[in-house]
């Protein structure tokens, strides 16, 4: 039932040949910063948005306020070819003297005593899919910068959203416009300019989207009202209290309904939680969205509060599968539950809330932690759910993690220590998808659960990974929002478990090789166990000493690998649970 259940439901989500589109686009998104990116920091980002649905075409204006860390006279910025720039502007503070000599032709906004802001025109290149855009002097560390851009066009449409990303130009059923956007892989330069790199996020955001009356316009962040243009158009507009990552900036267009339910938190404050979903499956997000409440506080009760409250959480019916868009999942699944009791989309991006969202990998290199952690949760919900109902936890646990095992590849590290491109990491070598960035990371931290053996150590790690603060646990204020990357995971297992895990997280993460379990027959009835690994893995000194579970009639024993050798009865069954994430060698005993 697990197996027919992954096939369906991971088809599309996690087939070889659908993510492997992320590696045949012209697009992707982070790798190496470049300097002129290095040189400043985004604090606030104001997109304003018309959406033609008629013409499959957008016109914008994206007003960028950042600070000056290094030296520089160029601020670059990402943004697709499809779409064509009308002007650039940065700010100036205009003095008096100036405001006399130029008042006819200025327009001018307060900027403090004697002076006013004004925005003028500077020269810019754009190709390759970057903004050049060229200051008239060398702007120093601790300056703002604010800059506008004004472009439009029509954007890449997306192949096969959300794996190959951009605009879905949809319909419903009664041939109403539902669109909506992904460009995780592309990066979020696909349909506004962006400094298109994971390391910096803006402080805050406002998103206001003009489109044809009668439609809703959803995006991020907290709803500040809608305003009837008198043409045939309104405008919606929202803001984003907290820092966000590029790629989870989105938003969906259509004729949406609202079904909304009052979240009330283990942590003592309550949040409404909305569907905003076509009219045709309404009742299907009526069915649902109790079970979403319960994944909620699942995660809230595993890995600390929901860091967005204060923006609320809303999930939005999408022509595509799914995203993890901030405080704005994408919903495009079946609405309905899996054998174990959960809707497995919306609970892997509701995940992302956590693992992607509040805690960021600030390079692709480190994005297992995206997806191994949301993936590994599935898992601990399933375990969670059968606790509460009196079933068999564990065993409900090891069906879901073991049945993902198989898709493992070990082909390029999950966490190589370079930095990546999406390009890179989604991508392998032979042009297919690189699934263990899901499946080999959770498997990881299923071996490494079995490892430290102190499930109160293992989820206290989980939970100062994504509060390393726990003062923090309180805010609503975006303060909680924390780059992570693999160094912090293994610090944060090292601390709770008190174990040196160094030789663990080498040989899983930081190469593809697994460990194998050589087994060799004495004479004795007994057989010895050896751990082997590709030359050169290790330091001289260290050792791979992962311990054993075996089992020989009288239950399931832990056999202590000391010097990475070990040895059993000839008739023990070994790992007959799936604890470890290993290759066994064809000489192993039955």
């Amino acid at each position: 039932m697990l197996r027919f259940f992954l096939a369906i439901a991971l088809a599309g989500f996690l087939a070889s040949p659908v993510l492997a589109q992320y590696g045949d686009s012209a697009n992707t998104s982070g790798g190496p910063l470049k300097p002129e990116q290095a040189a400043f920091d985004v604090t606030f980002y104001d997109l304003r948005l018309a959406i033609d649905p008629e013409s499959q075409s957008i016109e914008g204006t994206l007003t960028m306020h950042a600070r000056i860390v290094h030296p520089t006279n160029v601020i670059l910025l990402d943004l697709d070819d499809a779409l064509t720039i009308e002007n650039v502007s940065v700010r100036k503070l205009i003095s008096a003297d100036a405001i006399i000599r130029h008042r006819e032709s200025l327009q001018l906004r307060p900027a403090g005593i004697g002076h006013r802001e004004v925005y003028l025109s500077v020269p810019f290149d754009h190709s390759s899919g970057q903004v050049r855009v060229q200051l008239d002097r060398t702007m120093q560390p601790g300056e703002d910068v604010a800059l506008t851009i004004r472009y439009g066009g029509s954007p890449v449409e997306a192949a096969r959203p959300p794996w190959d990303g951009g605009f879905t130009w949809a319909e419903t059923e009664d041939g109403r416009p539902w669109i909506a956007v992904s460009c995780q892989g592309e990066g979020a330069d696909l349909w506004w300019p962006v400094k298109d790199h994971p390391s910096d996020e803006p402080d805050s955001m406002r998103i206001a989207l003009t489109v044809p009356i009668g439609l809703r316009a959803i995006a991020n962040g907290r709803h500040q009202g809608r305003t009837d243009n008198g043409d045939g158009t309104v405008t919606e507009e929202w803001f984003v209290s907290t820092p966000i990552n590029n790629y989870g900036v989105s938003f969906g267009l259509g004729p949406y309904e609202e079904v909304t339910q009052t979240y009330e938190s283990p942590y003592g404050y309550t949040m409404p939680v909305t569907f905003f979903v076509l009219p045709e499956k309404q009742a299907d997000a009526e069915r649902q969205l109790p079970g979403f409440l319960d994944a909620i506080d699942f995660l809230e009760r595993t890995f600390g509060p929901y860091g967005f409250r204060a923006d609320g959480y809303k999930i939005l019916h999408t022509p595509y599968l799914g995203m993890e868009h901030q405080s704005l999942i994408a919903y495009g699944s079946t609405f309905e539950d899996n054998e174990y009791g959960f809707d497995w989309l919306h609970f892997h991006e509701l995940t992302h809330e956590w693992w992607a969202n509040l805690g960021t990998a600030p390079d692709w290199n480190d994005f297992w932690i995206h997806e191994s952690f949301a993936n590994f949760a599935e898992a601990l919900y399933a375990e969670d759910i059968a606790r509460r109902n009196g079933e068999d936890s564990d065993a409900a646990y090891l069906a879901y993690i073991t049945t993902v095992r198989e898709r493992i590849e070990n082909v390029i590290p999950v966490a190589p220590r370079e930095s990546r491109t999406t390009k890179d990491m989604y991508t392998l070598p032979d042009g297919g998808f690189n699934g263990d960035i899901y499946f080999k990371g959770s498997w990881f931290l299923h071996t490494l659960r079995y490892l430290i053996d102190e499930d109160e150590a293992f989820f206290r790690a989980l939970r100062r990974i994504m509060y390393p603060d726990p003062a923090l646990e309180a805010a609503t204020d975006g303060s909680a929002n924390h780059f992570i990357t693999t160094v912090d995971v293994q610090a944060a297992f090292e601390a709770e478990s008190r174990m040196d895990l160094s030789v663990y997280f080498e040989v899983y993460l930081h190469q593809p090789v697994l460990p194998r379990l050589v087994v060799v027959p004495a004479l004795d009835d007994r057989a010895t166990l050896r751990w082997e690994l590709p030359d050169g893995i290790l330091a001289e000194e260290q050792t791979f000493d992962l311990p054993v579970e075996v089992d020989w009639g009288t239950g399931p024993q832990r056999i202590e690998m000391t010097g990475g050798q070990g040895s059993i009865p000839l008739t023990a069954q070994i790992d007959a649970n799936d604890r470890i994430l290993m290759v066994r060698d064809s000489t192993a005993v039955e």
